[in-house]
């Protein structure tokens, strides 16, 4: 017993010894020129330490990405997937096109205050060449040029074959989508997460980002702040989320939500319950969820999916969390936008405004 106790003490004695003499000269001078040279014969040289994970830079007269320099990022390019006619051919454009409808807000409750949904705007997908048939989603600013919504609402493989995606447009963000003084934009570019399943039935990586060129319209949108790992929240912080979009709640055209109820908040999904009348339904898809906090609202997730119950539709809800996929989102919009340009274009024939160097939304998006 002495003998190891003995040991013990030697050892511990050694070890701070050793730690001393390394932070004191010159005996640090001479551990690294006598010690140094044996540690590594015995353990190996040391790893060199890992490569910054530096975005992708075009090449000098280059105006795309690869799909493959891009897959690498887990970013896939996802709209547009043709060529798109001159705007002046598009007529949904031209918000004068669409109509009031025969649906009056009637019964329904006041619209919720824009002011508590900071960033919130509606986008479209439009299914025909008239563009009367349309698909209704939402959105959130995240930076000058960058808004946030759902993969699905810009690719959905699995939506009828015969109706794909012919172009998706931003929408100014009032009460009623009527006011005289809604603005529509087309987008300039979208990026997809490469690993969404491209299903409405699927909710994992169901996250995207699209860029506009121009956003003189949506200047009074303010730039929404998301939760980061930096700022995680708690459970106990989820208990006053909200919701609000142009869904069917508000028969896409009044603005309409509620309050939600997490009752699952996971590393990568939220799951929540609607609280009352007015919350996330079909036509929300994109749509940031909110939790109130001491400085203002701070989206935490990006509308995936809702029940779509005869009776209780909307009544269950799930979110991509955002804190999540800041990693991604901050790298796609790093590589993304070069030089005041959207780069991630897809393989589709290029313009003269590509040759010379600027974009053409009409033609190129």
């Amino acid at each position: 017993m002495r003998v190891f106790v003995f040991f013990i003490l030697v050892a511990v004695i050694s070890f701070a010894g050793g730690i001393i003499a390394d932070r004191v000269e010159p005996t640090k001078g001479l551990i690294s020129q006598h010690a140094a040279p044996l540690i590594e014969q015995i353990i190996g040289p040391p790893k060199p330490a890992p490569a910054q994970d530096l975005p992708l830079r075009l090449a000098d007269g280059e105006s795309r990405l690869s799909a493959a320099e891009l897959a690498a990022y887990g970013i896939e390019s996802c709209f547009p997937k043709r060529a798109l006619p001159p705007e002046e051919d598009r007529p949904w454009l031209n918000w004068s096109h669409q109509t009031a409808g025969v649906f009056d807000r009637g019964a329904l409750p006041p619209a919720p205050d824009l002011a508590d949904y900071p960033g919130l705007i509606k986008i479209e997908g439009i299914r025909t060449e008239s563009g009367t048939e349309r698909e209704h989603c939402a959105a959130v600013r995240v930076s000058e040029h960058w808004f946030l919504t759902a993969a699905h609402c810009i690719l959905d493989l699995n939506y009828e074959a015969g109706q794909p995606t012919i172009d998706v447009i931003a929408i100014t963000p009032f009460e009623d989508l009527t006011d005289e003084a809604t603005e529509v934009v087309p987008l300039t570019g979208a990026i997809c997460h490469s690993a969404y399943g491209t299903s409405r039935r699927q909710y994992p990586n169901d996250i995207a980002l699209f860029y506009l060129r121009d956003v003189s319209a949506f200047e009074p949108v303010e730039i929404a702040r998301l939760e980061t790992p930096e700022h995680e929240l708690i459970p106990f912080d989820f208990r006053r989320a909200h919701i609000a979009g142009w869904g069917k709640n508000g028969a896409t055209r009044y603005l309409q939500g509620g309050p939600v109820t997490i009752v699952e908040a996971g590393e990568a999904v939220l799951i929540g319950e609607r609280i009352g009348p007015r919350g996330p339904n079909v036509g929300d898809s994109g749509a940031p969820l909110y939790v109130t906090r001491e400085d203002g609202p701070l989206v935490v997730g990006t509308l995936s999916q809702v029940t779509q119950d005869r009776n209780e539709n909307g009544l269950r809800s799930v979110y991509v969390r955002t804190k999540t996929m800041q990693d991604w989102s901050t790298r796609a919009r790093t590589i993304c936008e070069q030089n005041g340009r959207y780069v991630c274009r897809p393989n589709i024939p290029a313009t003269p405004e590509d040759a010379n160097g600027s974009e053409s939304v009409a033609a190129s998006p």
